[in-house]
């Protein structure tokens, strides 16, 4: 139905249902920093920013063909989508949603992740390889491509400690 219900878990009782975001099969939410808002990745490529103590839609923009997910730098400033289609990532102010850069990869995005120094981490499906963006300079990010990791990286996380970057591989 392309909505989100906000749940009271102490009484579990419905706050709110919000409406207008899209195509949410396998969709996927990051939080900010504060908790105050939630930023929805939508199959139909669209990113929303979410109000959660208002219960209302700031922004939404469809900026590919297909999202599969998404992280928040740690410093909560930026977002990044992790795209299927055209592939790549793109980030965005956490504040306004406004585009700041684009990282083309040819291949499907999966498994994106923050890590410490507003970093983005994640894995290329059909490549094989994992791809760490720095992004304290988020109009012009740095890449640092890690090749041969396996074959069809797919879910990956970032460990506690923000020291390691694991990769699970289809099948």
């Amino acid at each position: 139905s392309g909505s989100v219900m906000l749940i009271e878990t102490t009484h579990r009782s419905v706050l709110a249902r919000i409406e207008g975001l899209g195509d949410l099969s396998h969709a996927s939410a990051v939080f900010s920093r504060d908790g105050r808002h939630a930023y929805v990745f939508g199959r139909d490529g669209g990113l929303t920013k979410v109000d959660l103590l208002r219960a209302r839609i700031v922004r939404r923009i469809v900026q590919s063909g297909n999202a599969i997910g998404g992280a928040i730098s740690q410093d909560g400033r930026l977002v990044a989508v992790a795209n299927y289609t055209p592939g790549g990532i793109r980030i965005f102010a956490a504040e306004t949603l406004e585009a700041l850069s684009e990282v083309p990869t040819g291949a499907k995005v999966v498994g994106i992740a923050d890590a410490p120094g507003n970093r983005f981490v994640f894995s290329l499906f059909e490549a094989g390889e994992i791809w760490v963006v720095d992004a304290s300079n988020p109009k012009s990010p740095a890449v640092q491509k890690i090749p041969a990791i396996g074959k069809q990286p797919y879910d990956g996380f970032v460990t506690p400690d923000g020291r390691h970057y694991i990769a699970g591989l289809y099948g």
